[in-house]
């Protein structure tokens, strides 16, 4: 028999390998969040890992900056091929699949899946665990959807501030600065995309109500006083800005008012053209552990209205690593070749009671294990050995072990 070849061939760049430590890290999360997701009725999806170029390009859903940075090529079909991209998201094809597979709404869906997005320097595998509440209602849909994720992260042992901004905010900016004729609404919206609406201060200070408008609406505060003062900053340049400002009012005092913590940040960039309301963010000691908001789903039998959310998974294994450790087999060995029918029995008994088990040579430092010869089985424990008799007996003492 010939040795397995390791190649000296590097992982592709930007991919990710997830070993044992990080996989622990990565259950950990997705657990929790199937849990808070399961409560709140939602149940799992899963979609291709190659989509149509079309799906994401025909309806305008993706930045041009996004599309910038997917991975395209041909499926060939015979003489004929057809453009695709391997899942750049997962909110358009998630809409895309509970479309065609005929749902009825609203549909509270979840998935835990990869997402390919190319960089230059940054990781371009990313993880998500992610929420699409289709067809949702607004304020109650963005609420629920934003407690899956609070409790998911609660559950973890994170307590994190909620960003609270809203893109009905900037998009009535960007009209009212294409309205005056100060700035065209298309690249002032990617601005505001990429940058915030802090991007658009220049153009305001050409109109001294917008100027105003914008220069309060970029500061971030937890007092939700702020929406008020922006209400009445708005005046006749700005009335399509009120209904944004009382959702966004609305949605904050219902989470402040379940214990969490808000900020309200009307000034945030948002990478997704199909935002349409409001859009929030978890972040904790300047740790952004996912984000999501209220859009317009795309494509033809898709609900009117939806909000989604995705957990940064990279982001939170990353910080969940060093505590994420599952428990040690115990080791069970077998004296002799007589005894491995009698240590497999163990082994099966340690099982059904929940404790880790594996066949060994030797205990190897272990706190615990279990030594099987003829009749006799040795638990040895970090109080000495003890000779047990039974085989229930010995499950029971290391139950207490453990």
């Amino acid at each position: 028999m010939t040795a397995l070849a390791v190649p000296s061939v590097q992982r592709s760049k930007g991919m990710r390998d997830l070993l044992p430590a990080d996989m622990h890290a990565f259950r950990r999360v997705v657990d929790a969040f199937r849990q808070a997701a399961s409560l709140w009725g939602y149940d799992e999806i899963r979609t291709p890992t190659i989509e149509t170029y079309s799906l994401f390009t025909s309806t305008g859903a993706l930045t041009p900056r996004m599309l910038s940075r997917v991975y395209s090529f041909l499926d060939w079909d015979g003489w004929s091929g057809e453009r695709v991209v391997l899942r750049p998201d997962s909110t358009i094809p998630v809409a895309r699949a509970a479309a065609e597979g005929g749902l009825t709404w609203p549909a509270r869906l979840y998935y835990v899946q990869n997402v390919f997005r190319f960089s230059e320097t940054e990781d371009r595998e990313d993880w998500q665990c992610g929420i699409e509440f289709l067809g949702a209602p607004p304020v109650l849909g963005d609420l629920e959807v934003a407690a899956v994720g609070c409790e998911t992260l609660e559950a973890l042992g994170l307590q994190p501030r909620i960003r609270l901004g809203h893109a009905g905010v900037s998009e009535a900016v960007a009209g009212a600065l294409s309205a005056s004729g100060i700035a065209d609404i298309r690249p002032a919206l990617d601005r505001i995309e990429r940058e915030g609406l802090s991007a658009l201060r220049g153009e305001a200070r050409a109109h001294p109500q917008l100027a105003a408008f914008v220069e309060v609406a970029t500061g971030r505060s937890e007092d939700p006083a702020l929406l008020a003062n922006l209400a009445a900053l708005a005046g006749p340049a700005l009335e399509g800005v009120l209904p944004a400002l009382a959702e966004v009012e609305s949605l904050a005092r219902a989470l402040t008012g379940s214990g969490r913590r808000v900020v309200i940040d009307l000034g945030m960039p948002h990478d997704f053209a199909y935002y349409t309301g409001v859009v929030f963010e978890f972040e904790e000691d300047g740790a952004v552990w996912g984000r999501g908001g209220r859009y317009a789903p795309v494509g033809e039998g898709t609900p009117a209205t939806a909000c989604g959310m995705g957990l940064d998974l990279g982001t939170l294994l990353a910080h969940l690593r060093p505590t994420s450790r599952v428990r040690p087999a115990v080791p069970v060995i077998p004296e002799g070749p007589g005894d491995v029918d009698r240590a497999m029995a163990v082994a099966r008994a340690l099982h059904r009671s929940g404790i880790p088990a594996a066949f060994a040579g030797s205990a190897d430092g272990s706190e615990l294990a279990v030594c099987v010869g003829g009749e006799r089985l040795v638990a040895r424990t970090p109080a000495g050995d003890q000779a047990m008799t039974a085989l229930d007996d010995l499950v029971g003492l290391l139950v207490q072990q453990k």
